[in-house]
């Protein structure tokens, strides 16, 4: 098989459309127009691999200069750029502006294509990033300047390499917040730098200087737009973290889910209810001073004082009466938690009256306390509660 070799390459010709050079040359910025043709001399034939040619050598142009001009060609709808790293164009043919040309979508949002290049800088968008942008305005009806505004806030967030995946979950977003027009655009980034500048206060607390991460603004717009906590609240919550070796937004979401369960969403409402949980602390604390149980109460044994306290309405005194009566027990809890039960059963509301239930149980002949007991074991009448029934009636099963 024969194989033809030119003698110089140079000595061939370029074939350049009429139409680009009546309809686009004249427009085109300075030094566009060379940047066009000699790419378009690399393609040679339909199909044709480029050629290796310098263009921003032979221009004498940097590269980012080279990237604005074929972003210049991409929005006139005569290339489409398939890459930017490396620098990969494709050249479609080149229509009359009266609807020859031949990419429709291109030509169509040529606008917005022009506008998308000024924010970006030197960040080149390929064909299928466009399309993909295209769609927000078909799919979401967004309008073309809102379209900018969402790709120029994405690239302030994400830096010149934000990904394709970041602006479309960015775009969601938007119309999931009914975002349409450019001024709904405004207002929404303006809610959102409030909740981003409330979130970070948080982390300085922290002494973190990072920004919030999704997850953590998402839970800051649960707290301050969903459950409509004061910030100031939030901020008063953190105090609760000062034990945490790592406080985090997880941690604080739980703490304001009590305060939410409590009605405590204002200051004054929040500053209440610490009153009232440091009050019962306090309680619990002293009862174990004089039961004379030489260590802090478990969460478990606060939370049972507190259903003697409030719930059976037990007045302090007669809490206290029963710790003094249970100092030489081998368990002092168990055994407060035994006389508070059997009072609370027996209507005893006094202190007067537990002492006088108590003489009355002592006094008793043994064989009439174990009686009943013997009855109840024979006929099986001797009800069994459940481990909810008890936790219902404020009975633990947790030792001391």
């Amino acid at each position: 098989m024969p194989v033809f070799l030119k003698r110089d390459p140079l000595l061939d010709v370029t074939a350049v459309s009429n139409v680009f050079l009546l309809e686009y040359m004249p427009k085109a910025p300075e030094g566009f127009t060379k940047a066009y043709l000699l790419g378009l001399m690399q393609t040679g034939a339909p199909g044709a691999e480029a050629a290796g040619l310098d263009v921003a050598g032979v221009l004498g142009i940097e590269e980012a200069e080279l990237a604005r001009a074929f972003a210049y060609w991409q929005a006139a709808g005569l290339v489409r750029v398939v890459s930017d790293d490396p620098l990969t164009v494709e050249y479609l043919r080149a229509g009359a502006s009266s609807g020859l040309a031949s990419g429709d979508a291109p030509r169509k949002y040529a606008s917005l294509v022009a506008a998308l290049q000024d924010v970006a800088g030197t960040r080149m968008f390929s064909g299928h990033e466009l399309a993909e942008i295209y769609d927000w305005i078909e799919t979401y009806r967004f309008e073309e300047a809102t379209a900018v505004l969402c790709v120029k806030d994405c690239l302030a967030r994400h830096g010149a390499r934000a990904k394709l995946w970041q602006m479309n979950a960015a775009a969601k977003r938007w119309a999931d917040a009914g975002v349409v027009t450019p001024e709904e655009a405004e207002r929404f980034l303006a809610l959102e730098q409030q909740r981003c500048v409330g979130a970070q206060r948080i982390l300085r607390r922290w002494k973190r200087s990072r920004a919030a991460t999704e997850d953590e603004l998402a839970l800051y717009v649960k707290w301050t737009e969903e459950w409509g906590f004061d910030e100031s609240v939030i901020f008063d919550a953190c105090a609760e973290m000062t034990s945490a070796a790592q406080p985090s937004f997880r941690y604080l979401d739980t703490i304001l889910q009590t305060y939410r369960l409590n009605g405590a969403v204002t200051a004054e409402a929040a500053a209440e209810l610490r009153r009232a949980r440091d009050a019962a602390d306090e309680f619990a604390r002293m009862l174990f001073e004089r039961a004379e149980i030489r260590r802090a109460p478990t969460l478990a044994q606060r939370e049972q004082i507190e259903t003697w306290h409030d719930r059976w309405h037990m007045g302090a005194e007669l809490l206290f009466h029963a710790a003094d009566e249970s100092r030489t027990a081998p368990q002092p809890f168990q055994q407060i938690k035994k006389l508070v039960s059997a009072w609370h059963d027996a209507g005893v509301a006094t202190v007067s009256a537990a002492q006088q239930f108590e003489q009355q149980r002592t006094s008793a002949p043994a064989a009439q306390q174990r009686k009943p007991r013997l009855a109840k074991a024979h006929n099986h009448h001797e009800r069994a509660y459940s481990d909810e029934e008890l936790a219902k009636i404020g009975i633990d099963l947790l030792e001391d």
